[in-house]
């Protein structure tokens, strides 16, 4: 459970870190174009968040 953890961290990590990337380049180029990827990074995100805590308190559990 404890390697299974790390993962979800390290991707919740990836996916928020690709969320920031595109907001921040929308701003510095001033596009409107549809926020599709960015949206997707974002949910992805919160789902491996919910894994991770769901993998932690299963470690602490055993």
């Amino acid at each position: 459970m404890i390697a299974a953890s790390v993962i979800t961290l390290i991707l919740a990590l990836l996916f928020i870190g690709v969320f920031e990337w595109e907001r921040q380049d929308r701003k510095k180029t001033g596009s409107k174009e549809d926020k599709f990827f960015g949206n997707w990074a974002l949910v992805a995100f919160w789902i491996c968040a919910f894994s991770f805590v769901v993998f932690a308190l299963g470690a602490l559990a055993e």
